[in-house]
Formats: C-alpha cells, structure tokens, sequence
C-alpha cells in the first residue's frame, strides 16, 4: 500500500471514531423526558440491581436488548435473582413469562423470556438503584428520586 492510500485510509478511520455509535440504553426523566444519560450497552445485557423497599434485601433484574427484523431495538428481561420473599417479588413456579424458578445458594433465581415495552424505574436513593452494562455501573440515585424511562437505543452516542 503506497503513503497516499495509507494516509487517507487512516484519515477515514480517524473521522469515523469520532461519530462511534452503539446500541445502548438512553435514561431520562419519566415525566419530562429529558435526557440524563445514554450508556452503551456492548455485550447486548444489562442489569438493574436495588434494594427491595419490603424486604430490604438485594434484587437483582437481567436484561437483554433484542433487535427485531426490522432493526427496531426492544427490552426483554431474562431473570430475576433475589434472597427473600416480600411483596412485588415472584413467589409462584407458574409466574407470568416464566422458564423457571429455583432456590440455588441461599437465592431465588427466576428465569424468565419477558418483553419489556417500556422501563420504567422508580429511584430512592435509600434502596441503590443502579443500572450495570458490562464493566460499568451508573449510580441512578445520581439524579432527584423520581421515575425513569430507561429505553434501548442503536445510537447511544459517545
């Protein structure tokens, strides 16, 4: 490859990490919906962990980003692992979108094939909500207690 050719193909790659996209996850206000954050979500999964407000014991909820045929980005959510029962956490083998649903290790471990059609997460800052895409963590009582729309995106800018 001749200096030319290697000089305006690193020229076009140098342009083009700087309009990186990704799929990711966008968080806004509910209410408002204003744009806090976009947080790329690489590997597809994500997880929201917190402290549940009865039982004030963690809970952990795992998700995936689905593509559609047509490209359209969606939530599902593939289990839940918690330690103890309290209300608002499953407590039945037959739970609605369930695949199954075991103790293991001192944990309740709800696998499920969920489609989530819109996020909503209500924060307080006494129950640590935070949203963990890979190797990051995204602290969501960063922001005023509230509601937020956490929704997939295939343009999560950085």
């Amino acid at each position: 490859m001749n200096k030319t050719a290697l000089r305006l193909l690193l020229a076009g790659v140098l342009t083009s990490a700087g309009n990186l996209s990704a799929d990711g996850l966008e968080v806004s206000h509910y209410r408002e919906g204003r744009l806090l954050t976009c947080v790329p979500v690489i590997d597809g999964e994500f997880e929201l962990s917190f402290i549940h407000s009865v039982s004030l014991t963690p809970v952990t909820d795992y998700y995936r980003l689905i593509k559609s045929p047509g490209g359209d980005l969606a939530i599902k959510q593939t289990a839940e692992i918690f330690v103890a029962h309290g209300q608002g956490l499953p407590s039945l083998v037959n739970e609605p979108d369930a695949t199954s649903f075991e103790r293991r290790n001192g944990q309740f471990i709800l696998e499920m094939d969920r489609k989530i059609g819109r996020l909503i997460v209500r924060t307080d800052e006494r129950f640590k909500n935070r949203l963990h895409t890979g190797n990051s963590t995204i602290n969501l009582n960063q922001w005023p207690d509230s509601g937020l729309l956490i929704a997939p995106v295939s343009n999560c800018q950085q």
